[in-house]
Formats: C-alpha cells, sequence, structure tokens
C-alpha cells in the first residue's frame, strides 16, 4: 500500500505532538525543522544558524508558524478508530518558582551560553528564563534583604489606594517609627510607641473611608493590609526582671512554702490542711471603658513590640478579681474608680448588684482599700476553717497591719516573689485574658445596639454605672468559660499526690516534691499542725499590745487633766 508524502508528514506530526504531550516537555518551533519532503529534520543538522533570542516559545495554543502543515488536535483517537476512546491532551502544570531555582537557572544558562538547553535542563521555558534574566538584580536583592522574598506587581491591585496610605501613616505616627535614611532626626529623642490594637485600626480606617468618600472596606481588608506592610499582631514584650535561673529558684521556694502550710493544720484532704475551696488568688488590672482590652496589638515583623504609656491615659478603672479553685460564687469583681466617693444614692442603686465599687484618690489600690477588701472579702468566706491566700508583691499587699489582720483570722498569705507573676499567677495566666474578651464582646454589643460609638455620650455617674454593667456581665461569662480546678491544678496551687509537675509558662520548669533535695528542706521542727492557730494567737496579742500603745501615747485634752 503506497501513501502519500502528505500522509506520511501528518502522521509524523501526529507522532510528535503525542511524544510532546506525553513527556511534558515543550519544544522552540527552530529545533523541529522539515524539509521539501514535510519530513521532520534537526534544524541544527541543517546547517542553520538561528540565535536564542529569536526563538519563539511553542505552546499548545500557539502552533509553529514554519511549518505550514502543523494544525492542533485537541482530540486524538485510537489505531482502531473509535470515536468512544478519547484522551485529551495534557498540558503543563504551572508552578511556583522560588529564587533559589531562578538564580540556579541564571546561572546556568551563563555557563552553556543556551536558553532552550537550559529551559529543558531546568524544566521551565524561555520566556519564563527570559523574565529572570532581566530582573537578575531585583533577585539578587530579594536574597540579601531580610524582606519578602518576591518580586512586586503580581495579586490582585489594590481597590483603596488613598485610604492604604492614609491609614499607614496614622500608624506609623502612633508607633513612633523613624525612617532609617532621614539625617534630619535625632537618634536621642524619646519616641513614643503607642499600642495599636486592630480594633482601633479599624476604627480609624472607617473614618478615614467617610473623609474620603468611599464604603468603608471589610474586616479582611486590614488583614491584607497587615499582609502588605508586613505587620501582624502581637503580644507585647514583657519585661524580665530577674534572670530566669534566678527565677527556677524563687519559684522552687514558693511552691515549698505552699506544701509546708499545708503541714500547719488538721489534714483535711490529700493536700493537707487546705481543700481548693480554701484557696484563693486575687490581684488587680487596668480596665478602660470602651477601649481594646486585648493584649495583641500591632507591630512590624520581626521587631520587638515595645508598648509605652502611662496610667492616666489606659485607665479608666482598676478591676480586683479573687478566684478560688472551687465555689467563685462567693467574691465578685471589686471596681476602684478614681474620686472621693461623693456619689448620689441613686447612682449607686443602679451598680450591677454583683459587682462591688470603691473609690481611692488615683483610681488605684493602697492600704485603706486593701483593709476594706480584707474585711469584704472575709465576710464572704469566713467559716471555721483556715485559708490560704496568693498574693503578688505589690506595696498594698505587703502591709504590716493587713498581713497581721488575715493571720490573726487564721488566713496563711503566700507572696509571689517578685518578677515571678507571669510564670505563677493563675490571674495572669489563665483568667484576666479570658475576662477581658468577654468585656470586648460586651462593649461591643452594646455598641451595636446603641452606637455608633461617636453617638455615645455618656456623663461621670453614667460611664461608672455602664462598667460595672459590662463587668458583671464579663464575669458570668467567665464563670462559665473557665475550669478553675484544671487551672489551679496546671498552675501547682493544688494537687492530689507528690507527682512531679511542669509549667507552661516556664519552659523546662519541674517541681518535683519527692526529691531528695526538697524533702530534707521540709523537715523544719516549726511546721507542726497547730502552727496556724499558734500564729493566730501572736497576731492577736500583738494587735492588742498595738491598740494599747496608741491609746497611751493619744495626747490628753484639758478635760481628760481634770477629770477625777
Amino acid at each position: 500500500m503506497i501513501h502519500s508524502t502528505t500522509d506520511i508528514s501528518s502522521s509524523i506530526t501526529l507522532a510528535w505532538r503525542l511524544t510532546r504531550d506525553a513527556t511534558g516537555i515543550a519544544c522552540d518551533s527552530t529545533d523541529i525543522g522539515y524539509d521539501s519532503t514535510g519530513i521532520a529534520c534537526d534544524a541544527t543538522d541543517s546547517g542553520s544558524d538561528v540565535s536564542d533570542d529569536d526563538v519563539n516559545e511553542h505552546h499548545p495554543s500557539n502552533e509553529c508558524a514554519t511549518n505550514p502543515t502543523s494544525y492542533s488536535l485537541p482530540v486524538v483517537t485510537d489505531v482502531s478508530g473509535s470515536k468512544n476512546d478519547t484522551k485529551k491532551t495534557s498540558k503543563r502544570k504551572r508552578r511556583q518558582w522560588s529564587i533559589v531555582e531562578k538564580l540556579n537557572a541564571i546561572n546556568t544558562f551563563k555557563s552553556n551560553g543556551s536558553k532552550h538547553r537550559t529551559a529543558v535542563e531546568h524544566g521551565c521555558t524561555t520566556a519564563q528564563l527570559r523574565k529572570w534574566l532581566n530582573c537578575e538584580n531585583e533577585l539578587l536583592n530579594i536574597v540579601k534583604s531580610r524582606k519578602r522574598r518576591r518580586l512586586g506587581g503580581a495579586g490582585k491591585k489594590l481597590k483603596y489606594i488613598d485610604l492604604d496610605l492614609k491609614l499607614l501613616v496614622w500608624f506609623r505616627e502612633r508607633r513612633g517609627k523613624i525612617d532609617s535614611n532621614s539625617t534630619t532626626c535625632n537618634n536621642n529623642l524619646n519616641i513614643p510607641r503607642e499600642k495599636v490594637t486592630l480594633k482601633q485600626l479599624r476604627r480609624q480606617g472607617v473614618k478615614l473611608s467617610v473623609e474620603l468618600n468611599h464604603e468603608p472596606p471589610s474586616c479582611k481588608w486590614y488583614y491584607r493590609f497587615l499582609a502588605r506592610h508586613r505587620l501582624s499582631l502581637q503580644r507585647p514584650k514583657r519585661q524580665q526582671k530577674i534572670p530566669l535561673t534566678d527565677a527556677y529558684k524563687h519559684v522552687t521556694s514558693f511552691y515549698s512554702y505552699i506544701r509546708r502550710a499545708n503541714k500547719w493544720g488538721p489534714k483535711r484532704g490529700p493536700m493537707g490542711a487546705f481543700t481548693p475551696r480554701d484557696i484563693c488568688n486575687m490581684d488587680e488590672s487596668p480596665l478602660e471603658l470602651f477601649g481594646d482590652q486585648s493584649k495583641r496589638s500591632i507591630n512590624d515583623i520581626g521587631t520587638s513590640n515595645d508598648i509605652e504609656g502611662h496610667l492616666t491615659n489606659k485607665r479608666f478603672a482598676t478591676l480586683i478579681l479573687t478566684v478560688f479553685a472551687e465555689d467563685n460564687s462567693r467574691v465578685g469583681p471589686i471596681l476602684l474608680f478614681k474620686g472621693q466617693g461623693r456619689v448620689a444614692a441613686t447612682e449607686k442603686g443602679q451598680y450591677a448588684q454583683g459587682v462591688h465599687v470603691f473609690f481611692t484618690p488615683k483610681g488605684v489600690i493602697n492600704g485603706t482599700t486593701m483593709d476594706r477588701y480584707v474585711q469584704l472579702w472575709w465576710s464572704k468566706v469566713k467559716d471555721p476553717h483556715p485559708k490560704l491566700m496568693i498574693a503578688d508583691s505589690a506595696n498594698s499587699h505587703l502591709n504590716a497591719d493587713v498581713i497581721r489582720d488575715l493571720r490573726k483570722k487564721r488566713v496563711v498569705v503566700a507572696i509571689i516573689p517578685k518578677g515571678c507573676t507571669m510564670y505563677v499567677q493563675v490571674l495572669d495566666v489563665s483568667v484576666f485574658s479570658v475576662f477581658k474578651n468577654h468585656y470586648d464582646d460586651v462593649v461591643e454589643e452594646y455598641i451595636d445596639h446603641n452606637g455608633p460609638r461617636s453617638k455615645i455620650k455618656l456623663t461621670a455617674s453614667q460611664s461608672r454605672i455602664l462598667c460595672t454593667r459590662f463587668t458583671w456581665s464579663a464575669w458570668l461569662r467567665t464563670l462559665k468559660t473557665i475550669d478553675f480546678r484544671k487551672a489551679f491544678r496546671d498552675i501547682g496551687y493544688v494537687w492530689s499526690d507528690d507527682s512531679p509537675f511542669s509549667l507552661r509558662t516556664m519552659p523546662g520548669y519541674t517541681f518535683d516534691p519527692s526529691s531528695a533535695d526538697w524533702v530534707s528542706s521540709m523537715n523544719d521542727e516549726n511546721d507542726t499542725e497547730d502552727r496556724i492557730d499558734i500564729v493566730a494567737d501572736k497576731a492577736s496579742e500583738q494587735q492588742q499590745h498595738t491598740q494599747s500603745l496608741a491609746t497611751r501615747s493619744k495626747q490628753l485634752t484639758l478635760f481628760n487633766m481634770w477629770k477625777k
């Protein structure tokens, strides 16, 4: 059977295309030539001298212009001519190329001088290689720098360009970042670094959108804003007050004291003199009325998130929380407002019933307020059993009169060492962050119902009333959210046996009550079951002696002198 030259050429073309589609390798039109009979031959064998820059890349959608007999075959039938068994031609898969891969391809081209051979060796196209060669210097600069490792110009185009620029300027002004290339700035200036949260960024974006006369962007737009400018939500940098090795020693001493204190009374459970209901932790934290209570704030990636501020511009009230391992319904939240307490009875009647309100000159706790707190706390937890109160080393907590009064009430006070509250205080580790998240949710619900925020105008009295109600709602949600017994057990305040435990807040630390060193330190002659009662009696005697001295040293009046 004799075939024509045209049929042979078509068959060869079809076979070549099937081979190319099966291997996934793109060929250039100048690599395959055709003689006068239409039979494929190597262009280099015919002595053609074609530069690589003039090579046209071959794509399935762009057929070779030099071959008049070539055509696209989207569907190929098998040898038997069956129309049912069809196969689609495979296309080149798109992929991402890293900076290193692009530079390796450029180095290969510099060594062999052929774009085609380089493209085949690295699996790219000659068009891609040409683009990489044109931006070689930019690729090298990206490798040397620490910025995002990709070329600009890709991705979806920015819609709100003016908003993006103004919002970035607003953020830089509050974070105090100065251009490193500027020669006019003074390095000795104290540049404030304010806290900028995501909610503040969104509120400012809404204000700027109104000024620019367009709709405010969605919430996802602000997350893309952070990604565009290499920003992220970070926790503020915590100042390490003492070295970590010293913190290990202080924390071990603190836990040893708690274990010893459980031997100072009759055993009432697996721990000793105290049960989970008798152990509590108290501490204070600043609170804003409508401000963002979240800890995470916006900062440049790869830089330290330092926050600067003052009590006067970040605190509307001071929140005092007291938490127990069991039964947290006894002592509710306490709010300290700034002032002398000269408020109307109608205002006090509108406070949330579960929140107690104190007034102090500066809105923070002091010795007098601590005395009032102890009296309130004791009225809620008073029973025949001893108590263990855990507090930090603030000056108001270390008041000698307060500690003597607590000892008289058979309350053992365990002071957390200075610089260790971030590791071993359950309020700092597990409670305050959850409470403030719920507080933010309550505030947002109020603003959505009565807002917007710019139209909410409150007097000082209304603000205090609203703060108590926000606080009580957030506290109720916190009680439902946190498993306090588990939190106390994880932090080491309560235990069921003498097995060692580790702290997630202090990596590498483990407290082992069964170790020989700790057991030897527990052998104290004063650790008797009646020590709490002995200390309580001594505290009562000291208080009586102090009161008698105060009475004797009191200056007499003329009436006392003439009195018979």
